[in-house]
């Protein structure tokens, strides 16, 4: 054993790879594991461009990152968005199935209590009995008042009756409209005393009773349905007047019609009462009713005003000094002079005497309502039709209301029959249609309404329905008549040649929309050149 042998404190021993390795060695690994631009220690500290090549690195990845994160947001935006359409359309779902439900369970309704109506008079019996005309004859009424009476309460039996069984009165109740009521005495102006209206007020009771009981038919009806209701030439008494006004409360019908009835107590204020309680009546049609004051046309003109449905009026002679005690004008005047805007599309007021009366020894200004008139059209209401037949207009009111049209480009029909129109009134009247003074006068004028003055309508200015195609008919027409006697070029001035192609293109224009072209094109445009000399013409 050498004890003098020294031992080495760094044993050799084996390294788990095969390789030598000394004990209490340190290991440096001085490998590249920066992937982001790592340097190798044993070189030194990096020099600027690795520094910047690794700074570029991380740039990028952070950008890359960004990017990810904004195509997230962007996805997560776009799903927020859709989240929100799917509410929206959800909540509008939900709406229609609600209103839809609403509407089916309102429908359902109506169709249980019209079936309803009709279960509990299938059994119904006519209660009145009609006396003959024997036995009225007998009972000391007169021929006139036996007819009456006969025919009034047959009508009255026949329209019960159809009522009770749910069906409209027949063919020979109805003139006008789709669905409706229509009663008719036809037999003039009835004037009887109280022994006819006492004979005949069981049936109106039971006519009442049955329309009160009829508002399920209306309200089956599409919506589209014309419905009316309508009596010409009854003789209504206060009591019957009620019965009927209380059946026609809440009725849904378009059309309230009552011609000729001279006694109907309760008046407009019985009218107004039911268009209030009716906001689908579109049309109001009187005829001939007596006694109006003016605490009646104010009743009526609010009703009219404040109703969201009625777009066309008619008052025919119902303000005359025979029927309404000359108060047309104050009608008129105070139908437009209010300050709510009027609905109405057409207004029909023949035989009112608007003007004055001077038989009733009444001064009203003749020019204040047709004035106002004149200037309620020139700011271009609703109204597209209006009816002025027999009203005792003059001259003075033609002129007034022509200058209105020349502003006006919303009424297309005026019918002015039967007035005290003379020919200076009628021209004006003409001119504001079509002016043939010069080509930019016919241009100005009103191209889209009608004037109808019996003797000669002027609808044939302003035939078409389209305004600009009557333009073109009237700017060719005047053409037209000058090329007659070669007269166009005089009108045209010191017009540049430029514009020559312009008028060349314009003439076949307005010779598209004439129909019948008693001069031709070519030959305006002959005259048209010959102006400027273009070409040789001569032969």
């Amino acid at each position: 054993m050498n004890d003098n042998k020294s031992t080495n404190p760094t044993k050799k021993r084996k390294a788990s790879d095969g390789r030598a390795t000394v004990d209490g060695s340190h290991n440096v690994n001085t490998s590249n594991t920066n992937d982001g631009g790592g340097f190798d220690a044993s070189s030194g500290p990096p020099s600027n461009e690795q520094l910047i090549q690794q700074s570029l690195s991380k740039m990028d990845k952070m950008e890359q990152i960004m990017i990810r994160m904004e195509e997230k947001l962007s996805t997560v935006s776009s799903l927020e968005s859709r989240c929100q359409q799917l509410e929206a359309t959800c909540c509008s779902l939900e709406n229609m199935l609600e209103s839809t439900s609403q509407s089916t369970k309102e429908h359902i309704d109506k169709k249980f209590k019209y079936h309803e109506m009709l279960i509990r008079n299938q059994n119904w019996k006519y209660p009145v009995p009609v006396r003959t005309k024997d036995e009225l004859a007998r009972a000391a009424y007169g021929d006139e008042e036996t007819n009456y009476i006969y025919g009034t309460s047959q009508m009255l039996k026949r329209s019960t009756e159809a009522l009770r069984r749910g069906d409209f009165p027949d063919g020979d109740c109805i003139t006008c409209g789709d669905k409706g009521i229509h009663l008719d005495v036809d037999d003039g102006y009835p004037s009887f005393g109280d022994f006819a209206n006492d004979e005949l007020s069981p049936h109106w009771r039971e006519f009442a009773a049955a329309l009160k009981h009829f508002k399920p038919v209306f309200d089956v009806l599409p919506d589209d349905s014309d419905t009316f209701i309508a009596f010409t030439s009854v003789q209504l008494t206060e009591a019957m007047t009620h019965l009927v006004k209380d059946a026609l409360m809440n009725m849904s019908f378009k059309m309230f019609c009552f011609q000729y009835n001279l006694y109907f107590h309760g008046g407009t204020s019985t009218i107004a009462e039911m268009m209030g309680n009716n906001r689908y009546l579109q049309k109001l049609d009187l005829h001939q009713i007596q006694g109006m004051d003016r605490n009646d046309i104010d009743k009526l003109c609010s009703a009219i005003h404040c109703h969201p449905s009625l777009v066309d009026v008619t008052f025919n002679a119902c303000f005359n000094s025979i029927f309404g005690g000359g108060l047309g004008d104050y009608m008129l005047r105070t139908l437009i002079s209010t300050d709510d805007v009027l609905k109405l599309e057409r207004l029909s007021m023949p035989g009112n005497n608007l003007p004055n009366n001077e038989q009733l020894g009444l001064f009203h200004n003749r020019s204040n309502v047709c004035t106002q008139l004149s200037d309620f059209l020139a700011t271009n209401p609703r109204l597209k039709a209006l009816d002025l037949n027999a009203n005792k207009l003059n001259y003075s009111d033609a002129v007034l209301i022509a200058n209105a049209l020349r502003s006006n480009t919303t009424l297309r029909t005026l019918r002015l029959i039967e007035n005290n129109i003379t020919k200076v009134g009628k021209e004006s009247l003409r001119l504001v249609l079509y002016d043939e003074s010069s080509l930019n006068a016919v241009a100005d004028s009103n191209h889209i309404c009608t004037v109808d003055l019996g003797w000669k309508a002027f609808d044939v200015y302003n035939s078409h329905e389209q305004g600009q195609i009557n333009r073109c008919r009237k700017i060719y027409s005047l053409l037209s008549s000058r090329n007659e006697t070669m007269s166009n070029v005089q009108h045209f001035g010191n017009i540049d040649l430029k514009i020559l192609p312009i008028m060349l293109e314009a003439v076949q224009k307005y010779a598209k929309n004439v129909n019948f072209l008693e001069v031709k094109p070519l030959s305006i445009v002959y005259e048209v050149m010959r102006k400027w000399g273009v070409g040789n013409f001569e032969t």
